[in-house]
């Protein structure tokens, strides 16, 4: 090899190994450990836990790095995840230390039993980030507070699962009048029977991006009023187990060109079926 050649290929050598590194260490500066505050705030919510729960949450290790179910930013060492979801935790209530967390974007604490605790009416309105909520089957008793209802960020919400929970004050209108970023929204076997009539013209009302709906066993009633066709974006209908529910199932529902779930088993719907809604190209599932 010329050595003018060689010293040119070791230049752009030396070159590559210095912007690597540079870049490595730029990434080392800017990696914040957990805070002092983030760290203390879950090991409170660990310790009202039942039992030996979550053993990679130790005190003197850095959460954002060494705790399972734990997502920091890692610029400001401030969690932004927490999912707990199917861990199998048992605790009397829901330990306010979690609400320091107010940097959550995602909260899941799906599947763990709270033993028939009231959520706290005040809290969750300071989680101002979040966005996706999941408290599915999590065996929570009473109103569903108000706090939640503050939460103008909300893409997702799952309370699913948990039949002891119900709307009053805020009743279900006021619940989601914030929520216009709501895309998914799971309410199975949540009484939602003091929204009357109304609740399909308040959906489309209040959340004009929905594109999940679940509302299996819920205790709606009577027929969907038209203004529910404005819910263009659509993917997921799920009505199953409503005995309430009356009228005619809507022939723009085979206008919901993204619909590709559609549950109506167990209901009241009467009449002749909208057979273009079997032309829908994206539609998998028909019961």
């Amino acid at each position: 090899m010329p050595p003018r050649l060689h010293n040119l290929l070791s230049l752009l050598l030396l070159l590559f190994i210095g912007c690597f590194f540079t870049d490595a260490a730029a990434k080392l500066s800017t990696t914040a450990p957990c805070l002092p505050d983030q760290a203390s705030s879950l090991l409170q919510l660990k310790a009202s836990f039942i039992g030996d729960s979550l053993p990679s949450w130790q005190a003197g290790t850095n959460c954002c790095h060494h705790w399972e179910s734990i997502t920091c930013d890692m610029a400001l060492g401030r969690v932004i995840s927490l999912n707990l979801g199917e861990f199998n935790l048992i605790s009397s209530h829901l330990d306010p230390a979690l609400f320091n967390l107010t940097s959550l974007k995602n909260l899941s604490l799906a599947f763990n039993d709270f033993n028939r605790a009231s959520l706290p009416a005040l809290r969750f309105e300071l989680l101002t980030d979040i966005i996706h909520l999941n408290l599915s089957c999590t065996y929570f008793l009473g109103q569903i507070p108000i706090g939640i209802a503050c939460l103008k960020n909300l893409v997702t919400i799952d309370l699913s699962g948990n039949y002891d929970l119900y709307f009053e004050q805020p009743n279900f209108q006021a619940f989601i009048a914030n929520m216009s970023n709501l895309k998914n929204l799971y309410l199975d076997e949540l009484d939602l029977s003091s929204s009357g009539s109304n609740w399909s013209s308040v959906l489309a009302d209040s959340v004009p991006q929905l594109q999940v709906l679940s509302f299996s066993w819920c205790h709606i009633s009577g027929s969907i009023h038209p203004s529910f066709s404005r819910l263009r974006s659509l993917t997921t209908i799920n009505f199953r187990d409503n005995l309430g529910l009356t009228g005619k199932v809507p022939k723009y529902f085979s206008e919901l060109s993204s619909l590709t779930t559609l549950d109506i088993s167990v209901t009241y719907f009467e009449g002749k079926f909208p057979p273009k809604i079997f032309q829908l190209k994206s539609l998998r599932t028909l019961v």
